[in-house]
């Protein structure tokens, strides 16, 4: 069994494979910076943990200061798993052409390698990712089989957040899409422009980064916010929402082999 573990800004999900595939995954609320303590993520992480013996653990974290602090609460609960970090260092399904590897989250590595191993490599297809969650991030792989950078935009709690923080009178609302784009009250204002905005805005960015392409990409889309997305976009897209767990398996397999 291989376990794989992805530490993001608002979950910490969690994937547990066998040679069958992703058999459980589970996820729990990541901690505050006020119970970042090892303590706390031991207890956190053990009620992530399977019973079955797992022999390997790959680790993908976008909150550098959580990495170290995960990497040992594992060591402490399960020191016969050896922990494999993930980055953009060792072996990648793709040539990676990125100027700045040791910026690139590895939560962008993972879901672009598991999304180019299942949608692109065979048929040589280009793919690009969308990861909808706190954060929005696009992944461009090439035909060829490089990886070629994307975007990072606003997750729609960010935008609704910011809407808050920076203005006096517009309240906090649900994040539940309206029915039609024409709000008729303040909530109904907001929930459009930021829910119909981000669909707009994932549509317009996957369109200007398909032009940039030599084929019809395969657009992939991950993320909790993916489903929405899937049901609401105007081209045909594939919903793989545990891609980020499925790319950390396969980086950490290929750093074993």
């Amino acid at each position: 069994m291989l376990l794989t573990i992805d530490v993001g800004n608002s979950a910490v999900k969690a994937g547990l494979f066998s040679d069958e595939g992703l058999d459980r995954v589970f996820s729990v609320d990541a901690p505050d910076e006020a119970s970042d303590t090892a303590a706390h993520w031991r207890a956190l992480l053990a009620s992530l943990l399977p019973d079955e013996p797992v022999g390997h653990i790959g680790l993908v974290s976008v909150v550098p200061a959580h990495t170290d602090a995960v990497a040992r609460a594992l060591q402490a609960l399960m020191d016969d798993a050896p922990t494999t970090i993930i980055g953009p260092e060792g072996p990648l399904p793709f040539v990676l052409d990125y100027e700045t590897p040791d910026t690139l989250g590895t939560d962008r590595l993972a879901a672009a390698a598991a999304a180019w191993e299942q949608y692109g490599r065979g048929p040589s297809r280009s793919v690009i990712v969308v990861d909808a969650g706190t954060a929005v991030n696009y992944e461009v792989v090439h035909r060829s089989g490089t990886y070629q950078g994307g975007a990072i935009g606003p997750g729609a709690a960010l935008m609704r957040n910011a809407l808050q923080a920076g203005t006096a009178q517009l309240p906090e609302v649900s994040l539940r899409l309206p029915e039609t784009p024409l709000g008729t009250s303040t909530q109904t204002a907001l929930q459009s422009g930021i829910l119909w905005g981000l669909v707009d805005s994932v549509q317009g960015m996957t369109t200007r980064l398909a032009d940039r392409l030599p084929d019809t990409p395969r657009l992939v889309l991950t993320g909790g916010w993916s489903d929405r997305l899937t049901h609401h976009l105007d081209v045909e897209a594939v919903h793989a929402p545990h891609l980020v767990l499925r790319g950390a398996r396969l980086l950490t397999e290929m750093r074993r082999a």
